[in-house]
């Protein structure tokens, strides 16, 4: 199954933090937090070229998304899928998702520079509870 079904839906369109794993040079999982915009048919992060987990993307493009709903911990959303990198130069992207969590992209402190767009298409979802 790769699509989201309605019982989940929520959590991957309410402004919640997720984990996003990757994979590093040496095969050991990474995982960190990110902030998340559902845009269409993907799940889109901004991410600074200098990241860890932008590098791992690079090497190894395969990561998962994994959401706890914070109102009951057993239900949860795991998106398994490809990721992409595209140009955020206009920070387009990075304004949005900044926005969706109440703060101001112009004041917001994170890195400007060397910013990109990472687009996840889903291999397999798995929803539980």
């Amino acid at each position: 199954m790769n699509t989201i079904p309605k019982s989940h839906r929520h959590l991957i369109e309410a402004p919640y933090v997720a984990s996003l794993s990757t994979v590093s040079a040496d095969g050991a999982p990474h995982v960190s937090a990110v902030w998340y915009v559902c845009d269409g048919d993907t799940v889109a992060m901004s991410l600074t070229t200098d990241r860890q987990k932008y590098k791992n993307i690079l090497a190894h493009p395969k990561v998962s998304l994994f959401i706890i709903d914070p109102e009951n911990p057993f239900r949860t959303l795991e998106i398994r899928a490809a990721a992409a990198i595209e140009d955020d130069a206009d920070l387009v992207l990075f304004d949005r998702i900044v926005r969706r969590y109440g703060q101001d992209p112009e004041r917001f402190p994170a890195p400007k520079k060397n910013r990109v767009a990472v687009r996840l298409r889903s291999i397999r979802v798995v929803a539980q509870g």
